[in-house]
């Protein structure tokens, strides 16, 4: 997964995604903690974040172990 690629999720239909992170944490940190129950890759998990009432943005990160 890459910046800029498009993905389906089940909770918010298709994102794209603007950075990719080494882990979860990192994303948390940064802001990045809606989950879009994103199960489709055992690699990477997706968070999103609330930039206003009606826009997000969407990062994904490495999950633990790989």
């Amino acid at each position: 997964m890459k910046k800029g690629d498009k993905i389906d999720t089940p909770r918010f239909c298709t994102v794209t995604i603007i950075k990719v992170y080494k882990d979860e944490k990192a994303a948390f940190e940064d802001g990045f903690r809606e989950p879009t129950f994103y199960d489709k890759d055992p690699e990477f998990g997706i968070y999103g974040k609330s930039l206003d009432m009606y826009h997000m943005e969407f990062a994904a990160f490495r999950k633990k172990g790989i």
